[in-house]
């Protein structure tokens, strides 16, 4: 749900939203889906037949928003949205064939996806596109495209492609070392509550590792990642006689 969300912002951002009736009809439309009055919504979003009111639609089949969950009539109303150029739907339609939910497994059209809304700026299909080049689903291994896509998603924000580029930089993989760069990418995604990245950042900082020694800092983010169930975390602050043995 926080996922359907997040995204109401941005189709408004990105000019889904319409001058005059139309878009009153859809704020309206929109308005009942937020407060969880389905039933209405779903009528206003038929009314409305917008490649926002398909992707809405969508979402609820997708997770039985006020209808009984069907993947497969998600993937109806998905597709629509998606062949008028809709990233979010084109990226959702991706994540449906590459679990095989509602359709049988396709990696090789998830990939197509992914890429389509990759190509249109969508941050999380950039880091999914390049998790496939990475592992070689659906597409061939490629590493560099992989650094290519995973690269842009984290430039873009994306705490988990921030947290993989970062690991890249660290072991050289299909790019130069440079502890440097993986610090950065590390904070970054750190500061977003990536627990792995809060992890290596407090590391990074307490043996000044790409960045300036600073145990005060390197015991901040282990603390942070410890508190979110991180046991390597847990283990090193023990070794270092911040938290007690029976803490572990």
């Amino acid at each position: 749900m926080r996922y359907i969300l997040n995204h109401i912002a941005a189709l408004a951002i990105a000019g889904f939203l319409l001058p005059g009736s139309a878009a009153a009809d859809y704020a309206s439309a929109l308005n009942a889906y937020v407060k969880g009055n389905y039933a209405s919504a779903l009528r206003e979003f038929k009314k409305d037949k917008t490649v926002r009111s398909l992707y809405r639609i969508g979402t609820m089949y997708d997770y039985g928003l006020g209808v009984t969950e069907d993947k497969r009539e998600a993937m109806k109303w998905y597709q629509q949205a998606a062949a008028k150029g809709l990233d979010i739907a084109q990226h959702r339609l991706g994540e449906l064939y590459e679990n095989g939910s509602g359709v049988s497994q396709d990696l090789k059209k998830a990939a197509e996806l992914y890429r389509s809304a990759a190509e249109k700026g969508l941050a999380i299909a950039q880091y999914k596109l390049g998790d496939m080049y990475l592992m070689g689903r659906g597409v061939p291994q490629q590493t560099d495209e992989a650094v290519k896509w995973i690269l842009k998603a984290a430039e873009m924000g994306n705490m988990k492609a921030q947290n993989d580029i970062a690991r890249m930089f660290e072991t050289g993989r299909g790019i130069p070392q440079d502890y440097g760069e993986a610090a950065k990418w590390y904070l970054r995604s750190a500061e977003q509550g990536q627990v792995s990245a809060r992890y290596a950042i407090g590391y990074y900082y307490v043996k000044g590792l790409g960045i300036d020694q600073n145990r005060t800092e390197g015991v901040k983010w282990l603390k942070r990642a410890a508190e979110k169930g991180h046991g390597r975390a847990k283990m090193d602050l023990q070794d270092m006689g911040e938290i007690p043995v029976q803490e572990r």
